[in-house]
């Protein structure tokens, strides 16, 4: 799934200025310098920068900030990629106002998350609300922006599943939500390992940086304006048709980590 996420955006990020918001520990942006004219990657927790600078050095600039206060000049970007973290924001609104100012006339967006509407779907306990695909396609669509939503990683099996196969999905499926209903699902990402290792058994240890083939890509599903119940995640662009005036406080450079 997160490399699925990358590739659609260092795709997207060909020969455009590049931000990505919230980028954790940098783990997606060897990708996006492979094809972006330049590349910034910032967070709003240090920690995750300070891992993210000793694997890069000085090869792609880091800032830290929040999303709802982004220190770059009006227009600086044409491309802005937010993955798997809008769902942690309680003023999602502001942080589209950031985007809005310093996106270039033409500039494209790629949020990518979990979907909401999938049948046993689990929210991050640190979560404060995750948009379906249908709420971004509003969101966007008023503030000016052509939108297109898709989904992949199929919830369901098709009918050429086994028998037992499709009911381990469903059993496995009732068992997320049993945990979530219970509050079982563990507040951190160790505790969730944990649990998967349990399940799964040995996990792949992700890499500080994803290299080119590191997984196969999945393929993705164009909703449109309906619901997007049987996928795991949902993927959202949007090219900006009009230019929204630039409504922040005087610009500020980055500060390098």
């Amino acid at each position: 799934m997160m490399y699925t996420r990358y590739a659609l955006a260092a795709d997207l990020a060909r020969g455009r200025r590049t931000l990505e918001i919230g980028c954790a520990s940098g783990v997606g942006l060897g990708l996006l310098v492979n094809t972006a004219s330049f590349v910034v990657g910032g967070d709003v927790f240090l920690p995750m920068l300070q891992t993210a600078r000793g694997h890069y050095g000085n090869r792609i600039c880091l800032a830290q900030f929040s999303a709802t206060s982004l220190p770059f000049r009006n227009r600086s970007f044409d491309f802005v990629s937010f993955l798997e973290a809008t769902y942690y924001l309680s003023d999602f609104d502001r942080a589209l106002d950031e985007i809005d100012r310093v996106l270039d006339r033409q500039g494209m967006l790629l949020f990518v998350n979990a979907n909401p509407e999938r049948p046993d779907f689990i929210r991050s306990p640190h979560s404060t609300h995750y948009h379906s695909a249908r709420e971004f396609r509003d969101l966007l669509e008023k503030r000016g922006y052509e939108v297109e939503t898709s989904g992949a990683f199929a919830v369901s099996h098709d009918g050429r599943s086994s028998a037992s196969g499709r009911a381990m999905a469903r059993a496995f499926g009732l068992a997320r939500k049993v945990a979530e209903t219970l509050h079982l699902v563990p507040r951190t990402l160790a505790g969730r390992a944990r649990i998967k290792r349990l399940i799964f058994g040995k996990l792949k240890t992700m890499p500080a940086e994803l290299p080119a083939d590191y997984a196969a890509r999945a393929s993705l599903s164009p909703v449109g304006d309906g619901r997007a119940k049987n996928h795991k995640v949902i993927y959202v662009v949007a090219r900006r048709t009009t230019v929204t005036p630039a409504n922040a406080a005087p610009s500020r450079q980055p500060a390098a980590v």
